[in-house]
């Protein structure tokens, strides 16, 4: 019978150094953050969409154009 993922990884990190076991649990602590939503999703959906609207239209006008002499 094949070990289970995490005894496998148990497994392999024993025998691992001291060093190189804090390496390993920096590394999943890493990938439990990546795993979680961002915290700007609590924001998603909270400008209204005139608003959003007007940033639109802002953004194009101004972004659009180009200043050959600004450079």
């Amino acid at each position: 019978m094949t070990p289970s993922v995490p005894d496998e990884i148990a497994a392999r990190v024993r025998r691992l150094s001291a060093a190189q076991q804090r390496e390993a649990l920096r590394y999943v602590t890493t990938l439990e953050r990546a795993a979680q939503p961002p915290m700007l999703t609590a924001f998603v959906g909270s400008i209204p969409a005139a608003d959003l609207a007007m940033m639109t239209a802002a953004v194009e006008a101004d972004c659009e154009r180009i200043d050959g002499a600004d450079w």
